[in-house]
């Protein structure tokens, strides 16, 4: 789901069902810009309401700290459930959660139907 504007940013986002949900691929490597095009996005798909994030990191090479630093602050997510297999994912995920205490909750996952079922907890009716 991606625009002209965005065919430089790495990552996508996109609305599924009542939840976003943020993917990258293997050797990414995310920049703040990256962030703010993707936090504007999400902005765009919630239309006005907050909602559950999903974020696939699996295999992320590197995310800068303005990345980071952005993820941590206030967008239209009430819940963020990162799911990563490796433990350099879990590495970062705990650096994010750690040094840049995001506005909403925030847990790592190494079960994508574990994230889900956390997820559901806070998923509103769509």
């Amino acid at each position: 789901m991606k625009d002209q504007a965005d065919d430089n940013v790495t990552g996508t986002i996109e609305l599924s069902g009542a939840l976003l949900h943020l993917k990258w691929v293997p050797g990414d490597v995310v920049t703040e810009r990256d962030a703010k095009t993707l936090m504007k996005k999400a902005r765009e798909l919630s239309a006005g309401r907050t909602l559950p994030l999903l974020v696939e990191m699996t295999g992320l090479a590197w995310i800068d700290q303005g990345a980071l630093k952005a993820f941590a602050g206030p967008w239209p997510v009430t819940r963020a459930a990162v799911v990563g297999t490796s433990p350099v994912d879990q590495t970062l995920a705990g650096f994010y959660t750690g040094r840049h205490k995001p506005v909403h909750p925030t847990r790592f996952f190494t079960s994508m139907d574990e994230a889900m079922a956390w997820l559901a907890e806070d998923t509103p009716e769509p």
